[in-house]
């Protein structure tokens, strides 16, 4: 049976990434101030559909891949809008509304056939924050990685003199330094918050941390890495693409973590 709040939620994305790709094109705020309220929107649908799902079936929808894209796509959409609150960058939206169209397009096209993967009875509250916690962390470091690259794009341009049309387009450096410092800093909290919540279920689940699994050991490097993101600017001054250098290390070793450990390597980890 076809989830119609899902069906709803692709749509919103869907024309949203139209006019996305239409301030591309054009580079009007018209486009990219359309793009931002079919968002915000695409986003509340979403909820709602998330709410729809939980108390139809008594659980959190984590158990089938459906449910964990739309959790992805909604907790990196809730990203975007929590960061134009603290500055409004109109390329953002537009850089990422596709993306996560394209997440909510595939969950709603697995979602009929979808089987679960594991027993929704073991979806504990703390197994469910913490899933949460994990995916809200990791979308504003994906976000943070989008701006740290805009930043090293941006200063190579003003260093080389050689400023091409399109980046006229990009913020100031300023503003890219202090979004990425933002949502590296969120991202960093509760990813934090999130391997904390999965200790505490380890614990319920297994009796012990097994810290050399390559999920744990990797959620950890991740948070030393970002660590040493923050000693390096606040403690040793350091600016520019040294720092930003970390931010993206330790968005690929996330992007690893989250996704690449269960392709290539063995985990006692569900997903």
């Amino acid at each position: 049976m076809i989830n119609i709040f899902y069906a709803v939620t692709t749509f919103f994305y869907a024309v949203g990434s139209w006019f996305s790709f239409r301030y591309y094109k054009t580079f009007e705020p018209f486009n990219e101030k359309k793009a931002f309220q079919w968002l915000l929107m695409g986003f509340l649908a979403q909820a709602i559909t998330l709410a729809d799902q939980w108390v139809s079936t008594g659980f959190a929808p984590l158990d089938r891949i459906d449910g964990i894209l739309m959790i992805l796509s909604f907790s990196l959409a809730g990203t975007l809008i929590f960061g134009r609150a603290k500055a409004s960058v109109p390329i953002l939206v537009s850089l990422f509304l596709p993306f996560i169209f394209l997440l909510s397009a595939i969950g709603f096209a697995t979602d009929i056939n979808s089987v679960p993967f594991m027993d929704a009875h073991l979806m504990t509250p703390v197994m469910v924050a913490h899933i949460f916690m994990t995916f809200f962390g990791f979308s504003n470091f994906t976000v943070g990685f989008g701006v740290g690259v805009a930043f090293w794009i941006q200063e190579g341009q003003l260093k080389q003199h050689q400023m091409k049309s399109w980046s006229y387009r990009l913020p100031a450096l300023e503003i890219l330094d202090g979004l990425t410092v933002f949502h590296v800093g969120v991202g960093f909290l509760f990813w934090g918050l999130g391997l904390v919540l999965g200790t505490v279920q380890a614990y319920q689940v297994w009796n012990q941390l097994p810290l050399f699994d390559p999920k744990i050991f990797g959620s950890l490097l991740v948070l030393i890495i970002y660590a040493l993101f923050f000693i390096l600017r606040w403690a040793l001054g350091m600016r520019g693409k040294k720092t930003m250098t970390l931010v993206m290390i330790g968005y690929f070793l996330a992007l690893f973590t989250f996704l690449g450990v269960r392709l290539f390597l063995t985990t006692q980890h569900t997903f």
